[in-house]
């Protein structure tokens, strides 16, 4: 078996209970849901709907709330480590969740995969997104007490992008503070 997706914890001991418990026929359509909303930073149920399927699986909100986060993580991980089916299904034995439940996951992760994982990878989760770069070098020549002085300055503009709004973060670096930097940029390329 691979490394495991899941942990067995406290918390995730009460989720199998309640996702166990959970009506067969209405279980494929809330995964369904999930799957379709997953890549989103916005709630699988507004408060209207939770409302109802609170009524609906027999579970109170904070119930709901453990459930819905639950198979999240459990489809985020499947997203993660690009989990086989054979795989999803093996790890999701080791946490006890019944032959049912874990044959709907298996299939609705089938059927929605390959989306849910090139959605996934559009998403970012940083706020703001480097668009452009500008820079420009300029060299002082001269100055009062020196008249032969060479000395090099970088400038580096960033345009970054958050949503609808464009933000320009401007840089400025001697040499040394610009070969500086220039390394660091390279041990995060290598290391990413």
């Amino acid at each position: 078996m691979n490394a495991p997706m899941f942990v067995k914890s406290t918390r995730v001991q009460k989720a199998v209970e309640l996702i166990n418990g959970i009506d067969g026929s209405k279980f494929p359509l809330l995964l369904n849901r999930i799957l379709q909303k997953l890549h989103l930073k916005e709630e699988v149920f507004n408060k209207e709907e939770s409302a109802k399927l609170e009524i609906s699986l027999s579970v109170n909100q904070e119930q709901l709330k453990l459930i819905l986060q639950t198979l999240m993580f459990i489809f985020q991980q499947a997203a993660y480590h690009l989990a086989k089916p054979t795989v999803l299904s093996q790890q999701l034995q080791s946490i006890e969740l019944n032959e049912e439940k874990i044959s709907a996951i298996v299939q609705a992760w089938i059927s929605n995969a390959k989306t849910v994982i090139e959605k996934l990878k559009k998403k970012t989760i940083a706020p703001k997104q480097l668009n452009d770069v500008n820079w420009e070098l300029r060299l002082q020549t001269s100055q009062s007490s020196m008249s032969k002085l060479k000395n090099p300055v970088g400038l580096v503009e960033l345009n970054l992008e958050s949503g609808e709004k464009n933000e320009n973060l401007q840089m400025e670096f001697s040499h040394n503070e610009l070969y500086s930097f220039y390394n660091q940029l390279e041990v995060l390329k290598i290391t990413n």
